[in-house]
C-alpha cells in the first residue's frame, strides 16, 4: 500500500461500523475496512445478506460507491456525506437513472443528477456485527476486491 492509499484508508476508516439506512427502508449496512478497501454488505431483512456497496472511494469528503443486490438485477450508485449526530446524508440512484458516463466512472456522480432518492444512514452503536456480514468479510463475493 503506497502513501496515497494509506491516507485514503485512514479517511475511509470513519465510515466503519453498523448503519441503519432509510433507503431501502430498514436496511442494515455493515462497513469494514480490509486491506485499505471499504467493504459494505447490507441486508434488507437483518438475517441474511442481500447485496453490497463496492468500489467505494472518497472524493472531496463525499463517499461514492456502486451497489448491487445478489438475488436480482438491482444495482446503482450511492453518494454520502458526513452529517451531524452520527449520520450520513446523500442519495441513491438505480443504474437505469445514471448517464453512461457515470456508469463508467462514478467520480462524476453528483446530487444534481435527476432520479436521486434521498437517503440517510444512522450509525448504530454497540451492536455486534451480524453473522451474514462476518461471512461476507471472510469469503469471496462478486465485485468484492481487496488489495
Amino acid at each position: 500500500m503506497d502513501f496515497r492509499q494509506m491516507a485514503s484508508a485512514v479517511t475511509l476508516k470513519r465510515f466503519e461500523g453498523i448503519w441503519l439506512a432509510t433507503k431501502p427502508a430498514g436496511a442494515v449496512v455493515c462497513a469494514k475496512l480490509i486491506n485499505g478497501t471499504l467493504l459494505m454488505p447490507y441486508s434488507l431483512s437483518e438475517d441474511r445478506l442481500t447485496g453490497h456497496f463496492f468500489d467505494c472511494r472518497l472524493m472531496d469528503e463525499t463517499l461514492l460507491c456502486r451497489f448491487e443486490q445478489f438475488d436480482s438485477a438491482h444495482s446503482g450508485a450511492l453518494l454520502l456525506r458526513s452529517a451531524p449526530n452520527e449520520t450520513l446524508n446523500g442519495g441513491l440512484w438505480v443504474i437505469e437513472q445514471l448517464p453512461e458516463s457515470v456508469r463508467k466512472d462514478i467520480s462524476s456522480l453528483s446530487e444534481s443528477l435527476p432520479g436521486m432518492q434521498p437517503i440517510v444512514w444512522i450509525r448504530v452503536l454497540r451492536k455486534r456485527t451480524p453473522e451474514w456480514a462476518e461471512k461476507y468479510f471472510g469469503e469471496d463475493w462478486p465485485n468484492k476486491k481487496t488489495d
